[in-house]
């Protein structure tokens, strides 16, 4: 089975995603960080995590990345919207924990398709 599309369109898609999800909740529940709104955990995070999930079995090299990458992307639009925090180092450890947290699933997705639809 050949990639659908890219990796570099499946980075782009992963960044835009994250970067959307920490505004739109931002925005929508008016806070400073999105997570501190309950609609990231419910909504948000488990989105972000479909995702990595879906652009890991159409584009399987490296799954981790499609965990990281929206995170990262979080990361630099809370810096972006609040570049005073003082607790940005935590909150950067958390996204690369939340990172984590959605690249085992992709990981596993990969796997699965590899194992079951060779290239």
């Amino acid at each position: 089975m050949k990639n659908l599309f890219s990796p570099a369109w499946a980075s782009a898609l992963a960044g835009l995603a994250g970067a959307g999800t920490w505004w739109y909740v931002a925005a929508v529940t008016h806070r400073r960080e999105a997570w501190d709104a309950e609609l990231y955990f419910t909504m948000a995070f488990p989105l972000l995590a479909v995702l990595a999930s879906i652009l890991a079995f159409i584009a399987p090299a490296k799954p981790w990345r499609w965990g990281m990458m929206p995170f990262a992307a979080q990361a630099a639009v809370a810096w972006a919207l609040n570049p005073t925090a003082n607790l940005m180092p935590l909150g950067l450890i958390m996204f690369a924990i939340f990172g984590g947290l959605c690249a085992v699933p992709a990981a596993c997705v990969a796997w699965l398709r590899r194992r079951f639809f060779p290239a």
